[in-house]
């Protein structure tokens, strides 16, 4: 059974973290990880990657490992007492890129809940974890990106496979992790690219954080309400390029409504050379 400890953070650690992210924001640096990234105890990402999984054997560790993540799921969510707005957005959306915020490490579990256990989600190869953990991640829709090009178009095929049977992807638009950040970040182009290219929506999520009151070593920790926004779709008159533009925009725009609807002000940055907020 999951208990509360599985959210503590140290409080040096965690300190650091903000004073850092603090300074990205200052500097304009929104789409950089405060970590460093390491491959430690994780498996390589190379051509035998089984990006789709079929066959009978397959099947039934898929089911095995979807019952697994929902039962976590489900615990992970009430630890962060996870709420949800807007299921009515879900209605006839099938085959489509899920946005989202990324703020934790546990915010994948928040989507889960919110659109279904069983999407696919990508991530960077550093994420291909040993173990049960990254066994797990693997049958229940882990796709990871690669820099080697003859992965990525096995990648690619997956995308267009999954999409095609009415699947719904996550992609982190933001690129980068920050832990608690309350604010929507500027947005890379990748998930539009993918909405544009295989002529599917974008169902963007975003998150916010309700206060707890629950203090420990100086961190309050926080409950999460998790918003779903409506879908962006593809404009006919608009090329491709003009669309992943529209479509990347009008994402930004709903988060940025969101972020202020709740928290009741407006959405600035702290950043020095403003240039450097690219929407």
């Amino acid at each position: 059974m999951l208990s509360v400890n599985i959210l503590k953070e140290d409080p040096n650690e965690y300190k650091k973290y903000m004073e850092i992210q603090a300074e990205f924001e200052r500097n304009g640096i929104f789409n950089t990880d405060v970590n460093e990234n390491s491959y430690e105890g994780t498996l390589p990402v190379d051509e035998n990657y089984e990006f789709i999984k079929k066959g009978f054997k397959n099947a039934i560790k898929r089911a095995i490992y979807s019952t697994a993540m929902r039962i976590y799921t489900n615990r992970i969510c009430r630890l962060l007492k996870v709420e949800i707005k807007g299921k009515e957005n879900l209605k006839g959306v099938k085959g489509a890129i899920i946005t989202c915020n990324h703020i934790s490490k546990f915010d994948s579990f928040a989507v889960r809940k919110a659109v279904g256990v069983n999407i696919f989600f990508v991530a960077a190869d550093y994420n291909n974890w040993a173990g049960k953990m990254g066994e797990t991640a693997r049958y229940t829709g882990y796709l990871p990106l690669s820099s080697k090009f003859s992965v990525m178009k096995k990648f690619n095929q997956a995308m267009e496979y999954y999409l095609n049977k009415g699947k719904k992807i996550l992609i982190y638009p933001e690129q980068a992790m920050w832990r608690d950040y309350e604010k929507p970040r500027p947005l890379k182009d990748g998930a539009f690219h993918y909405a544009v290219k295989h002529k599917v929506p974008i169902l963007p999520l975003f998150i916010t954080f309700r206060p707890s009151g629950i203090i420990e070593d100086g961190i309050e920790r926080k409950y999460y309400t998790i918003h779903i926004l409506k879908p962006i779709y593809t404009q006919e008159n608009l090329t491709s390029k003009e669309n992943v533009e529209y479509m990347r925009k009008t994402n930004y725009n709903r988060w940025k409504e969101c972020y202020e609807s709740f928290y009741q002000k407006e959405l600035t940055y702290t950043t020095i050379d403003k240039s450097k907020i690219k929407i």
